[in-house]
């Protein structure tokens, strides 16, 4: 079954990982010529937070039988947290954090403008997942959430 649409999709997130790449390997050039403690990239206690929020929910998910297929997956519309697998189902997850339940939460904070912006990077993401993991055949997709908040952690499968 040829389609064209799939074709257009796949062509295009190849570009955007080509370019991408390349600007990684500038980088990594230019990092090489610079000293080694300017080399090392800083983090914010925030992004420092974030990451060990996503190490938490990757161990989460991988306990209930998730095998987990990449992480901090980027493109020009933005970052998927985490990309699992689910038996023959693809979830891409994102992952909230918020200190207190005000104003709705770590979850209600998954808006839609945010459920658009995960949408669009999934499109650009799924052509290349999907000959990498399903032998080019697109699977059925699904969006996680998980929610950190007030010390506890809830898992939304499926949650828009």
């Amino acid at each position: 079954m040829h389609d064209p649409f799939l074709e257009i999709a796949y062509e295009h997130a190849r570009r955007a990982q080509q370019r991408l790449l390349k600007r990684r390997r500038a980088a990594a050039g230019r990092s090489a010529r610079q000293p080694a403690e300017t080399a090392k990239p800083r983090t914010s206690p925030t992004q420092q937070a974030g990451s060990a929020h996503e190490s938490q929910a990757l161990r989460l998910l991988a306990s209930a039988g998730l095998v987990p297929l990449a992480r901090n997956l980027h493109c020009r519309t933005g970052e998927i947290d985490l990309v699992m697998r689910d038996g023959d189902t693809l979830v891409f997850v994102e992952v909230r954090a918020r200190a207190s339940g005000r104003y709705g939460g770590a979850a209600a904070s998954v808006g839609r403008a945010k459920q658009a912006r995960l949408l669009r990077s999934a499109a650009l993401l799924l052509p290349d997942l999907a000959h990498r993991h399903w032998s080019g055949r697109i699977p059925p997709v699904r969006f996680d959430v998980v929610a950190f908040e007030a010390g506890g952690v809830h898992w939304l499968p499926a949650a828009f």
